[in-house]
C-alpha cells in the first residue's frame, strides 16, 4: 500500500502544480524525477523529491514546457479541424498533422524525464529525446499505448484522473529507467554516471572523447569544477 500511496501523492501533486497550465513543464519534470527515484528503489520521500526538482528546474522547465505545449495544442487542433472538414485535400492534411503530432509526442515523452535527470540545455534535451525515441522505438510505442489507454480510461471514468496518471507515469518511468539504466547511477550502490553518447559504437571511447556536445551528465554525479554542475546541489554554479 505504501507504493500505491506514493503514486497517488505524486498524481495529486502533479495535477495541482499543473493548474496554472504554464507550469506543466516544471510539474511534469518534477513528477518524473520523483517517480524515477521511486522506481529505482531508493530511500526517498516523493513529496520532497517532487518539490526539490520543481524548484530546481522551474525556469528551464517553463522554457521547455511552454513551446512544447503550444505546438501540441496547435497540432491537435489541426488534426481535429482536418478530420471534421471532410475528405479530399483535408484527408492529406489530417494525415500530415497526425504524423507530425506523433513525432511531437515522441519528443515530449522523453524530454521531461531527461530534463529531470540530466543537466543539458533544452536544445540538447530535444535532440537526445528524439534520438532515444527512435533508437528504442518498441518501448516508445509501448509507452505511447500506455499513455493513450490512461487518457481513454480517464475519459470513460473521470474520477480516475486522481490515480491514473500516477499509474501510467510509474509504468513509463520503469521503461525509461530500463532505457537509461547504463547511464543512471545505482542509488543503493552509489554508482556514478557513465557517459551517454551517440551514435552507437561510441561506448568504448575514452572519457575525454565522450565529453562532446552529445554526452549526458547525470544530475546526481559529483563533477569537477570545470564540468557542468550536477543539479542535485541547490542552485547552479555559473
Amino acid at each position: 500500500m505504501g507504493r500505491i500511496f506514493d503514486v497517488f501523492v505524486l498524481n495529486i501533486l502533479w495535477l495541482l502544480c499543473c493548474l496554472p497550465v504554464v507550469t506543466i513543464g516544471p510539474s511534469t519534470t518534477a513528477f518524473f524525477y520523483a517517480m524515477i527515484q521511486l522506481v529505482q528503489g531508493g530511500d526517498t520521500s516523493v513529496s520532497k523529491d517532487f518539490f526539490h526538482s520543481f524548484r530546481q528546474n522551474f525556469k528551464q522547465g517553463l522554457l521547455l514546457g511552454l513551446p512544447l505545449t503550444a505546438v501540441g495544442v496547435f497540432l491537435a487542433l489541426d488534426v481535429s479541424m482536418s478530420y471534421r472538414a471532410g475528405t479530399g485535400i483535408y484527408t492529406f492534411f489530417m494525415v500530415f498533422f497526425a504524423v507530425v503530432f506523433l513525432f511531437w509526442a515522441f519528443l515530449t515523452l522523453y524530454a521531461f524525464p531527461l530534463l529531470a535527470k540530466f543537466d543539458k540545455s533544452n536544445r540538447d534535451i530535444l535532440i537526445l529525446a528524439f534520438t532515444l525515441s527512435i533508437k528504442h522505438i518498441g518501448k516508445t510505442l509501448l509507452m505511447m499505448l500506455t499513455l493513450a489507454f490512461g487518457l481513454w480510461a480517464c475519459h470513460i471514468l473521470p474520477g480516475l484522473i486522481f490515480i491514473a496518471f500516477g499509474l501510467v507515469g510509474e509504468l513509463i518511468a520503469s521503461m525509461m529507467v530500463s532505457i537509461l539504466k547504463p547511464y543512471l547511477p545505482n542509488v543503493e550502490e552509489e554508482e556514478e554516471l557513465k557517459p551517454l553518447s551517440f551514435p552507437e559504437g561510441e561506448e568504448n571511447r575514452s572519457v575525454p572523447e565522450a565529453k562532446d556536445s552529445s554526452s549526458l551528465l547525470n544530475k546526481e554525479t559529483s563533477m569537477p569544477q570545470e564540468e557542468v554542475p550536477a543539479k542535485e546541489t541547490e542552485g547552479r554554479t555559473p
